[in-house]
């Protein structure tokens, strides 16, 4: 990843590290964050708002899929 530190990665769910539907595994990587830091801030958005169920949903089945887990996974989304 050295070569590539200010690009960013395509927006895809990751099968291979999913949960439901891999749309926060996806996300994580996408931003670079730990993917249950993320998966923490969309149960807090369904909690409260419960807006966070209607994203996930159309995220889960309009989002693309990596066909396999990204090499540099865990270094950008630490699991």
């Amino acid at each position: 990843m050295s070569g590539n530190l200010g690009v960013r990665p395509k927006l895809r769910r990751i099968k291979g590290k999913h949960w439901l539907g891999g749309v926060c595994a996806g996300v994580g990587y996408w931003l670079g964050v730990a993917t249950w830091l993320v998966r923490l801030g969309w149960a807090i958005l369904v909690l409260a708002y419960g807006l966070g169920i209607l994203v996930y949903v159309l995220l889960w089945i309009f989002m693309p899929v990596w066909e396999q887990v990204p090499a540099d996974y865990e270094e950008r989304a630490g699991g």
